[in-house]
């Protein structure tokens, strides 16, 4: 289901819709900031939680911190005041919830221990989806190859510049497909810019996941690039008329933050 505010969505096995499985679910910029932190109070992000939870569910949040710090819970209040960037659970009474905006939201989902969750994967937390299955398999018994993994809306390379350094980390640690370099004479290039290299977060995590079994007809992408839509929150987009002097807290209260999550219907 798509309305102007949310989306939600299923996962797929073998290229299957689980029916009977969790859905997922991202605001977006209509629904205004999710903004969370523990020692704030935002009462849009209360009240749209409080909607999607009703009464018989609980939410479970985690101050992000672009880690790759996973949490395997079996109640909401193990999160309470805890940083990380992701949640995993088997009770279906707990909707994880974790943050984005232009940073990858994947949702993750195995069928046969019911395991179920969601990440932020920013580029410093690219790997999380590794240690949320091998976290899942260690605590749950679930087995790798029977994963259903959804990347949500995030920054594509369309968008996605970087420089150097930052490309030949993701070149080494994940794939040398997921860099491509701005050629000479194409659109965009400037021999003087360092961020010459178009990076794809969604090329990254698939590396990983196809490393770790998992079935091409269970991986899902969302096309959607949050900086080139405006319906999307985006840290980059809508801080880019920022003056250059704006300090790291002014742009963070000046982007759309959505909420990502995964609930049993």
């Amino acid at each position: 289901m798509i309305d102007d505010s949310f989306f939600t969505g299923s996962f797929y096995s073998h290229a299957n819709e689980c029916v009977s499985g969790p859905e997922i679910g991202m605001t977006m910029r209509k629904a205004g900031s999710m903004r969370f932190r523990w020692n704030e109070t935002n009462p849009n992000r209360i009240a749209f939680l409080s909607s999607l939870a009703g009464e018989d569910k609980q939410i479970a949040a985690v101050e992000l911190i672009h880690s790759q710090t996973v949490f395997a819970i079996d109640s909401a209040d193990e999160v309470f005041d805890c940083q990380g960037d992701g949640i995993i659970t088997t009770n279906k009474d707990i909707i994880p919830v974790i943050t984005v905006a232009d940073c990858m939201p994947i949702f993750i989902y195995e069928p046969h221990t019911e395991v179920f969750g969601i990440l932020h994967s920013g580029w410093k937390g690219t790997g999380i989806v590794r240690n949320a299955i091998e976290l899942a398999h260690k605590k749950y018994g679930a087995k790798p190859e029977n994963f259903c993994i959804v990347m949500g809306p995030h920054i594509h390379d369309c968008c996605y510049n970087v420089d150097e350094e930052r490309a030949q980390y993701f070149r080494v640690n994940f794939t040398p497909d997921c860099v491509k370099e701005i050629q000479p004479g194409t659109p965009g290039f400037n021999p003087e810019n360092p961020y010459r290299y178009k990076l794809s977060l969604a090329k990254a995590n698939l590396s990983i996941l196809r490393e770790m079994g998992i079935n091409e007809g269970s991986l899902c992408v969302y096309k959607d690039c949050t900086c080139c839509d405006p319906k999307f929150g985006s840290f980059r987009r809508e801080t880019m008329t920022l003056p250059p002097e704006a300090d790291l807290e002014t742009r963070q209260r000046n982007f759309t933050v959505q909420a990502a999550w995964v609930r049993w219907r």
